[in-house]
């Protein structure tokens, strides 16, 4: 028989912070109730955010090229493309909807929320590695008086992981970008960077005083490191300086990425005042509470009077008799105490209503006691099974224990160590978010 293999996709930002926020809602579901109200709300909120990010994929890096009516962004696009798949102005004087170049495939589902269609989707052949990753958009005109292109521009614009505002030489100080856009970008901090397009129609020289006009404009915006280049996208000034930009923001890594680990930071802050510091949850020893709950169910006893008809001290083996609440139930909260030592009380809260009741535990032990396929012990007969008589005492004692002691075993797993070992998990997983700057 040939061996056969799975496909595994490779993995990824995206897959690594879906692990993660996985294990978060998993600790959530059974550890809700070991939160305050609040935290428990900013968890499962941080959870809605991180999936409709993830979903989309972080492991893109959105570069959004910005501007107004007859700023060459289209003619950029090519530029930097290498194609003609933008029509610029000279064709069709506005940009009415958002055109994508894509360099790795996959990005479907974030083209169609975007609202990038199929037809204004370029996938540049043969793309430089440097480059895996990218989206470059073309958005549409941000001074356009139509409200849905503006809604494209809004949306977007908080998502690039670069902006590439385009300005040309008449409309540079253009109220509507500077007032709604660069604003924005200063307040969030976002990467940014202004090209001077357009500049092979200025004479020599203006460009720069040009150029230095708008440094100080965007420097009153708060703007105060990002950087103005002169470009030409006809003639190729600055193109492959540009280019060298693009290739940093895909080696600096995605906002969409950075934005889901912020995200799982401030969970984690918020998840510290649910759990104690340097607390580690401990399992009790298992051993010891299944020794204790057969040695209640009579299984000793049990033993030592399998042991005795063995060697012929008695007649029969007497049945169990029926483990009582009171003794079931002061195991079980022992086991409860040792599990939540040193964690905050509405953890042991938890536990105790995810471990099996004191009335459940008692009814699976005597039930499987019950069940249990015990050993027949016979009474010695004959010299040589009476000279063999302590022989058999003890294997008669020794099976009758591993019977009672794995009945009673099967039990405890899955009523209380189980339980208790998921509990753990999910304070774990909790407390690692809390570790994460």
């Amino acid at each position: 028989m040939s061996p056969t293999f799975q496909e595994v996709p490779p993995r990824n930002q995206t897959t690594a912070l879906q692990e993660r926020v996985d294990r978060l809602r998993a600790s959530m579901e059974w550890a809700a109730d070991a939160m305050p109200r609040d935290v428990r709300d900013e968890v499962r909120e941080t959870i809605g955010r991180c999936d409709e990010r993830l979903e989309l994929g972080v492991d893109w890096t959105i570069v959004a090229l910005a501007g107004g009516t007859g700023s060459g962004k289209s003619t950029l696009f090519n530029a930097l493309t290498g194609s003609e798949f933008a029509v610029p102005g000279v064709t069709r004087p506005t940009t009415s909807h958002a055109s994508a170049a894509v360099y790795s495939d996959g990005a479907g589902a974030l083209l169609d929320w975007l609202g990038v269609r199929e037809e204004h989707r370029y996938h540049v052949p043969n793309p430089p590695p440097e480059l895996a990753g990218l989206v470059l958009l073309d958005l549409p005109d941000h001074d356009s008086i139509n409200g849905a292109n503006r809604e494209v521009v809004d949306r977007v614009v908080p998502l690039a992981d670069l902006l590439i505002w385009v300005v040309d030489p008449q409309k540079y100080a253009d109220h509507a970008l500077h007032s709604a856009y660069l604003q924005v970008a200063s307040v969030h901090g976002q990467p940014s960077l202004v090209t001077l397009n357009q500049t092979d129609r200025l004479a020599e020289g203006d460009d720069w005083k040009i150029v230095e006009d708008l440094q100080r404009l965007i420097g009153e915006e708060g703007l105060l490191e990002v950087p103005v280049i002169p470009i030409s996208a006809r003639t190729g000034r600055g193109i492959d300086g540009l280019k060298a930009e693009l290739e940093g923001a895909v080696e600096s890594g995605s906002i969409a990425a950075e934005a889901v680990r912020a995200d799982l930071v401030a969970s984690g802050k918020a998840l510290a005042r649910a759990l104690a510091k340097d607390a580690e949850p401990t399992l009790p020893d298992k051993t010891e509470i299944i020794d204790a709950l057969a040695r209640l169910a009579g299984v000793d006893a049990r033993a030592r009077a399998a042991g005795a008809v063995a060697a012929g001290r008695a007649s029969q083996v007497p049945e169990l008799t029926p483990l009582g609440l009171a003794s079931v139930e002061r195991e079980r909260l022992d086991w409860i105490d040792a599990a939540t030592d040193g964690l905050p009380l509405t953890w042991r809260h938890v536990l105790a209503d995810t471990v099996a009741s004191g009335e459940e535990l008692a009814e699976a032990l005597n039930r499987e006691l019950a069940a249990a396929e015990w050993p027949d012990v016979e009474r010695p007969s004959g010299w040589k099974a009476r000279m063999a008589r302590p022989v058999r005492a003890a294997a008669a004692s020794k099976a009758v224990t591993a019977v009672g002691h794995d009945a009673v075993g099967r039990v405890v797993r899955s009523a209380l160590v189980e339980p208790t070992v998921r509990i753990h998990l999910a304070y774990r997983n909790l407390d690692e978010l809390t570790q994460l700057d």
